[in-house]
């Protein structure tokens, strides 16, 4: 279980990593700052929330305890923290501490209820249609037809990436044959609430990012009225995603293959969770052959506060399951080096042997 000390500490390197955000940064120094000065009866609501959950990735529980802050003010205007969420229309310069001081002396149910079960699901452009470098490059180089899975979903807008942001690179979409996304908790972008949550996923200073989601949605929400099927979700834990995909996708047509891709999933793994997970992937992969890829962009694992994004590509090959890191990005230096030639063509060397 997640101690106090361990969530102030997380809390406050999230502040000081977050200057450019105000607000966000503000509810984090008073977190950390309320933790360090005793054991508030929001912290001891909070731990019994969380008693059967763990936290893996440093910035999980206190993205998670923002996320459902947010979520509380954007479905009620009278919320004492919606004057000073921007994403709200608030002020961003006023003092926060007041109100959050307030609201924390008697939250609400929902807001327990949210830290329970609810999963982050923070939807970032950029890193959103990162698997369409390596499709482009493989798929779409040899003409291969493919099904696109994502694991951690959401609402399935990275799988429809290609569609939403068609400004970039061209791609050849109707190579795509069906696109699946599975989730714990799939959200529905039809449903209000479940819009709210992508919402409140993103930190309430970032306006402009609030805004270009509305409308990735909106352009989600009209391929899938076009066509019901443009996008399938289906409830499932990441670690056993690969037992669906081998149960529920076949494998015997040799004239269309499978792109499975995660981002900011396997850092909140365990380690014997991702050892099972990249042993379902190797064992469901097999039958495949070179028509199967994966694809993915994580947080560097065991960098302790990483924020360092590495791309990497996996495959079958011979009788054994091989992956190649390509890139990397660094969020908070917005530095990259990012090398899709060298991932492509590996993937190619793999598939002539």
């Amino acid at each position: 279980m997640l101690t106090k000390e361990e969530f102030a500490a997380q809390a406050e390197r999230g502040a000081a990593m977050l200057s450019a955000m105000p607000v966000t940064r503000s509810i984090l120094y008073f977190l950390a700052d309320q933790l360090k000065k005793g054991e508030p009866d929001w912290w001891k609501k909070t731990s019994k929330a969380w008693e059967k959950r763990k936290f893996v990735a440093w910035s999980e529980a206190w993205s998670l305890f923002v996320t459902c802050l947010h979520f509380e003010a954007l479905n009620n205007e009278d919320h004492p923290l919606t004057s000073y969420f921007p994403s709200c229309g608030g002020t961003p310069e006023a003092d926060i501490s007041t109100a959050l001081g307030r609201f924390l002396a008697e939250p609400s149910a929902s807001f327990f209820e949210n830290l329970r079960k609810g999963h982050r699901r923070y939807h970032d452009p950029a890193l959103a249609g990162s698997w369409r470098m390596v499709a482009d490059g493989y798929f779409d180089e040899i003409e291969l037809p493919f099904h696109l899975v994502e694991v951690n979903a959401g609402a399935g807008l990275d799988i429809a990436a290609d569609m939403i942001n068609r400004g970039h690179a061209p791609f050849d979409s109707d190579l795509i044959q069906a696109r699946i996304g599975l989730d714990p908790e799939p959200l529905l972008v039809q449903d209000i609430i479940h819009r709210r949550w992508l919402a409140a996923s993103v930190f309430p200073d970032l306006t402009a990012v609030v805004s270009g989601l509305g409308d990735a949605v909106e352009k989600l929400a009209d391929l899938q009225r076009k066509d019901t099927n443009f996008v399938q979700l289906v409830k499932c834990d990441a670690v056993l995603a690969p037992k669906f995909i081998a149960k529920n996708i076949p494998s015997d047509d040799p004239d269309i293959g499978l792109m499975v891709f995660n981002i900011l999933t396997t850092g909140k793994m365990t380690d014997a969770e991702l050892a099972d997970y990249v042993g379902g992937l190797s064992k469901m992969m097999a039958p495949w052959g070179d028509r199967a890829v994966w694809f993915e962009a994580e947080t560097v694992r065991g960098e302790l506060y990483s924020t360092t994004i590495q791309y990497g590509v996996g495959r079958v090959v011979g009788d054994g399951f091989q992956k190649v890191n390509f890139g990397w990005v660094d969020l908070s230096s917005g530095r990259a080096e990012i090398d899709v030639k060298f991932a492509v063509d590996w993937l190619n060397r793999c598939r002539k042997k």
